[in-house]
């Protein structure tokens, strides 16, 4: 979990709100009430299929800290981050889920994890290290984490997290374990920042990575690994590797560093190739001159806009693409956000989306009132992790099979959000004009209304499916949306 400062954005909220009262709903009230009984719910569900499997299902909220990865190992999900109690259990930063249970990872780590890697089917894992003293790598002997090799160290730390021997990423590269952090020691012998594990000890890679990129906080720190062909690549904060300035994201060919154009103006928090293409993800806003929006492309030659973008309206709100995951034949993208663009479309969408190399998929608005680090796929459906803040856990699950792509529907424009609602919920219309109407499953109407915002609130009393048509010059646009009491 990442806290830093708020960046710029140019979307402009404009809102209204429109209250539907009791009053206004007595002509329905007699068909209304028999939707408050389960077995009238169940009915109205399964003759609306697409709109009901698109939910988010809750998996847990509770916990006492956000939650930062997932993996999946030995047939169960394992979580990690800055949690010591999660879904009911108590746990020292790591936990397991079967599918029913929730229970501790045996002994976990002993402080705040980042990162679980499950390699040659064996479970490894990171940790913070918020302390001036020695971290490790651990592996998983299915019953305790286990310190791997000897403890990496930091000359110039400082108690706190900003300036401390944190570890964050692990992976399998050319046969050995390498992980990354910030470190410059690792038992007796410099080594800085990356390091890779032979079975018996720890060795460099080269002369590793230095410094931070210029502007940014004068702390290094290598933050994501990937394979990329036969390359290994590196991304974060460090202004060096292999002693040329690489800026935040490096390439290591088995043998020697390369930079990779000329990276980046800030951190490089997510790095993954995704149909033979290389995507960086983070705070960055530029790559040499050319502007970005905290996610970009590797062409071949530069660091371009892949053509979307993912960022918070409220300016004030810090934007940053923390995760990308090759899942289920996508890309997947996790951070803090809350609106997604493509083209000429704006859409709501909270700390997850998708993207299948030509559509953003904002997986029916994403997780409102939270950011996401952690995803995975388990017993086939799609597990988001996060929170509202370092100090709460959130995990939902959510059928990538059978949820709606926004943008492969005719209201792709038009977004309904949170859905399902508890009496309020928002319209955000692609244009700042419509006409609106609302009626029940049962074509009686509720409201009809002009609007002169791109962003209504709307709020009704009674629960139940709700129909929502749009009318834009001479085009319609239909959304449906669940309220519950």
């Amino acid at each position: 979990m990442l806290q830093f400062y708020s960046l710029s954005s140019n979307w402009e909220k404009k809102s209204a709100t429109v209250k539907i009262t009791e009053p206004q709903l007595d002509s329905i009230m007699t068909i209304q009430k028999h939707i408050k009984s389960f077995q009238a719910v169940l009915i109205i569900l399964l003759a609306f299929p697409v709109t009901a499997s698109a939910q988010w299902v809750t998996v847990c909220n509770t916990g006492n800290g956000f939650v930062d990865n997932f993996e999946v190992y030995n047939n169960e999900l394992y979580a990690t981050g800055f949690f010591n109690t999660i879904c009911g259990v108590s746990c020292s930063y790591v936990a397991k889920f079967d599918g029913s249970v929730w229970q501790s990872a045996g002994n976990g780590f002993p402080n705040a994890g980042h990162h679980l890697a499950a390699i040659d089917n064996e479970l490894y894992g990171v940790a913070y290290q918020p302390h001036i003293d020695s971290n490790w790598v651990y592996k998983y002997d299915g019953t305790n984490f286990n310190k791997l090799g000897e403890g990496t160290y930091l000359t110039n730390a400082a108690v706190g997290f900003s300036q401390t021997n944190n570890l964050y990423n692990l992976i399998k590269y050319n046969g050995r374990i390498v992980a990354c952090g910030e470190f410059d020691r690792v038992g007796s012998k410099h080594i800085s920042g990356i390091m890779q594990w032979d079975g018996t000890k720890w060795d460099s890679l080269g002369s590793g990575l230095s410094g931070n990129i210029t502007g940014t906080a004068p702390v290094m720190y290598p933050h994501d690994l990937c394979i990329w062909g036969t390359d290994l690549i590196v991304s974060g904060n460090f202004k060096k590797a292999g002693g040329q300035i690489v800026n935040g994201i490096a390439r290591w060919d088995g043998t020697a560093w390369h930079g990779i154009g000329p990276g980046f103006n800030s951190t490089v928090y997510g790095i993954c190739e995704y149909n033979g293409e290389l995507y960086a993800g983070g705070d960055f806003t530029m790559s040499g001159t050319t502007p970005l929006n905290y996610i970009a492309k590797w062409n071949g030659t530069n660091w371009i806009d892949p053509g979307f973008a993912l960022f918070y309206e409220n300016t004030s709100n810090y934007s940053f693409i923390h995760t990308l995951k090759v899942l289920d034949n996508k890309l997947f993208i996790a951070g803090g956000f809350d609106r997604a663009v493509s083209g000429v479309d704006t859409m709501f969408c909270q700390g997850v989306a998708s993207y299948d190399g030509a559509i953003i998929d904002t997986l029916y608005g994403g997780l409102p009132g939270n950011e996401v680090e952690a995803l995975a796929i388990y017993n086939g459906l799609l597990f988001a992790g996060g929170g509202s803040n370092n100090s709460n856990s959130y995990i939902a699950s959510y059928d990538l099979h059978t949820g709606i792509n926004e943008a492969d529907t005719a209201s792709k424009t038009l977004q309904v959000y949170p859905n399902p609602a508890s009496k309020e919920f928002t319209i955000l219309l692609p244009g700042n004009t419509a006409d609106i109407s609302i009626s029940t499953i049962y074509g009686n109407i509720v409201s009809t209304f002009k609007a002169c915002q791109r962003e209504v609130k709307v709020q009704l009393e009674i629960s139940g499916i709700y129909l929502i048509q749009v009318k834009i010059n001479d085009k319609v646009l239909t959304e449906k949306v669940i309220v519950t009491d």
